[in-house]
């Protein structure tokens, strides 16, 4: 049970997780700050990522995710050294103007490592391939090829448009002593997405 348990936080990328159409209302970062649990920020939306002209300037849809220090909560995410070397542990983001990549975007686009990555307005500097992520998930967006990025990035893209179809994820999670840990923020953050358009909660019971 125990180890259910671990896995499925690790999937859901946290202990609670609001799940909004635009970034989670402040009072959810508030509350959670004001009972000492931790938060984390991600965007996620399917968008085309491009190869530079010089570099045959093909293209392909990603899945786009933007991620805020701290990330992820949960779990830990493998990033790929090359054939026969094993797979580097971090609790990390990539730096300021990288991209870290799903392998096979490599290949769809004739890229390798220290390539340039074209996303909306900006270019990235691909840095690393991603191996394991620890709260993936399911669903249409992970069958596109997963490219990772710094959210302070994310504005010089100029890829979020009104009519962008993002799913904003607020990650909450306790510390291992913290006692009830997350349920009482859970309960009271089911209450108030009651009265709000485009909010959802998830936890390890709805999940």
């Amino acid at each position: 049970q125990a180890g259910l348990q671990r896995d499925a936080r690790q999937l859901l990328g946290g202990d609670v997780v609001v799940v909004s159409d635009n970034p989670a209302p402040a009072v959810f970062v508030q509350q959670a700050q004001q009972q000492g649990l931790q938060t984390v920020a991600t965007a996620s939306f399917p968008t085309m990522a491009r190869a530079a002209q010089e570099q045959g300037g093909a293209s392909r849809l990603v899945a786009l995710k933007s991620v805020d220090p701290g990330y992820p909560l949960r779990g830990v995410l493998h990033l790929n050294q090359g054939a026969g070397q094993p797979d580097l542990e971090v609790r990390a983001i990539p730096e300021n103007g990288h991209a870290w990549v799903d392998a096979p975007l490599l290949e769809a686009l004739g890229l390798k490592l220290g390539d340039r990555l074209l996303l909306g307005d900006a270019s990235f500097h691909i840095s690393h391939i991603i191996a394991i992520e620890p709260d993936r998930g399911a669903g249409f967006m992970s069958f596109a090829p997963r490219v990772m990025i710094n959210s302070a990035d994310l504005p010089a893209t100029r890829l979020v448009q009104p009519a962008s179809r993002i799913t904003y994820r607020l990650a909450v999670a306790a510390q291992a002593d913290a006692g009830r840990g997350a349920q009482d923020y859970l309960d009271w953050a089911q209450e108030l997405a009651k009265s709000l358009h485009g909010v959802r909660v998830e936890s390890l019971e709805s999940g």
